[in-house]
């Protein structure tokens, strides 16, 4: 009996322990379209067309003098979905790079 108690202490300050250091890891993707002006509005519109819409920011100009726009896809977005998105770059003449950013950060309690 008292061998069980302990075992039961033991594991309950483990678990309380690892939950104090719990991390959190939130996933940011995005697309980042390079290209001329004219295939980065087409493309903006067409990402704005879907249901749910895709964020889109507005176009900077690199220095080369293409814009360059970045969409930031939604966690639930699928593998297929990144392909289809990436075809409609292509479609309008735009270069592409996938970014995922993981960031951690602790918990609240």
């Amino acid at each position: 009996m008292r061998s069980q108690l302990f075992a039961g202490l033991v594991a309950l300050s483990c678990l309380s322990a690892c939950h104090d250091r719990a991390q959190v890891v939130l996933v940011e993707k995005q697309l980042v379209v390079i290209g001329p002006s004219d295939g980065i509005a087409n493309f903006s519109a067409l990402q704005r067309s879907r249901r749910p819409a895709l964020r889109t920011t507005a176009p900077v100009t690199e220095p080369d003098g293409r814009l360059k726009a970045v969409v930031t896809l939604p966690a639930t977005f699928t593998g297929a979905e990144l392909i289809h998105t990436t075809r409609e770059a292509l479609a309008a003449g735009l270069r592409y790079r996938y970014v995922e950013r993981r960031f951690s950060r602790p918990t609240s309690a």
